[in-house]
């Protein structure tokens, strides 16, 4: 391959610019011995020195020294005096010493802090999709199918009024801090916290599908009832020795979903009917059970177990909605050997971990076969 010959004039230029290089760069450059003794330090570098409290002919910190025998072209990170620091470690072996090519990174730094602190007032996907661009931060909505999750701890209110605060925010931080972690881990968006009742949504800003957002939400629902008796014990240790229950409801619904409020403050989150539709089948929901709506049943049935229920009334729907109780994944051993049967007028489910006594349900069973029997004969 051919290629143009540098002239005299630009490599004369060139080694100029490396010879002035160090004292002309605004960063700080220093150079050491190969056994850690500062060398030499630019004007920039002074700072670094001075804190340090060192002269030429000085060891610097073994940080410094170790890493560069380290053979690693990764920064070194250091706080210097009130600064953070980021240290090039660059050893040039056949000349015996090590340059320090450093970088003041405190604003950098300072700012992920910040950032950290508001990441904290969003939903993780949301706060992800704002720093990546995903998501404009305007006043914007759309319709989208989403699985919507509720659930609120039975009892909690009545447990505030003979709790010290103190003690009572230990306790709902611990709670919703679990909840939370089990929520990003499946790829939940958490809305809203709303004393002890959380508000999550699958489907947006990001989907993997409404078959697959379906299924982490209610796996997702799942892993929480799962936790409570880890966080039983937290809540014993604190002398509370009330147990957790909780109501969890499910449905999945096209709602709208964006960003909602004025030009001076914005909330992520989504409206609708499917919203309203998951709230009420959480406050019918019995304790510890997860009630989801046929809309999503219909999505999630052959990957997780669900028990047919009767359909039931709720606030504002003029129908009755049919819903399911979830009991497990199939694919799981806890949940493989469940038995369930149903036909017109017939509905029969037994979960052989929660049943103490075979022969009490061999029992009841036959008390149940002689009542439909006699039944018959009268109508005969």
């Amino acid at each position: 391959m051919n290629q143009t010959k540098p002239t005299v004039t630009s490599l004369k230029k060139e080694i100029e610019v490396i010879t002035k290089f160090p004292d002309q760069n605004p960063n700080p450059v220093l150079k050491i011995s190969e056994e850690g003794k500062l060398l030499y330090t630019n004007q920039a570098g002074t700072f670094i020195k001075n804190q340090w409290g060192i002269e030429l002919g000085d060891d610097v910190p073994i940080e410094i020294v170790s890493h560069s025998k380290l053979n690693d072209s990764s920064p070194l990170e250091m706080e210097v005096g009130n600064k953070i620091f980021s240290f090039h470690v660059v050893p040039v072996v056949e000349f015996g010493f090590v340059n320090l090519y450093v970088t003041d990174i405190t604003a950098a730094r300072d700012n992920e802090h910040i950032l950290g602190k508001l990441a904290m007032y969003f939903s993780s996907q949301v706060y992800e999709s704002i720093f990546t661009g995903d998501l404009e931060v305007k006043i914007e909505t759309k319709r989208k199918k989403l699985s919507i999750f509720f659930s609120d701890i039975k009892g909690f209110s009545q447990l505030t009024e003979r709790l010290e605060p103190e003690v009572l925010t230990d306790l709902l931080t611990n709670y919703l801090t679990e909840m939370t972690k089990i929520a990003i881990k499946h790829g939940g968006t958490v809305d809203k916290y709303i004393g002890d009742a959380i508000m999550i949504f699958f489907g947006d800003p990001k989907s993997k599908g409404h078959k697959e957002d379906a299924i982490s939400c209610v796996e997702m629902a799942i892993e929480m009832k799962r936790a409570l008796p880890r966080i039983k014990k937290y809540w014993k240790s604190l002398g509370v020795s009330q147990p957790i229950d909780i109501r969890i409801g499910i449905h999945t619904d096209t709602c709208t979903v964006g960003n909602f409020g004025s030009h001076d403050r914005l909330d992520y989150t989504t409206i609708g009917n499917g919203v309203n539709l998951a709230s009420r089948l959480e406050s019918s929901a019995n304790i510890n059970q997860i009630l989801i709506s046929e809309d999503t049943y219909l999505l999630v049935k052959n990957d997780i177990s669900c028990r047919k229920l009767e359909p039931i009334k709720v606030k504002n729907i003029t129908h009755p909605i049919q819903t399911y109780e979830v009991v497990g994944p199939i694919n799981s051993n806890d949940f493989h050997n469940n038995i369930q049967a149903e036909s017109n007028g017939f509905s029969l489910f037994i979960d052989p971990e929660e049943l103490d006594n075979i022969k009490t349900a061999k029992e009841t069973l036959n008390q149940a076969l002689e009542m439909l029997e006699k039944i018959k004969n009268r109508e005969n």
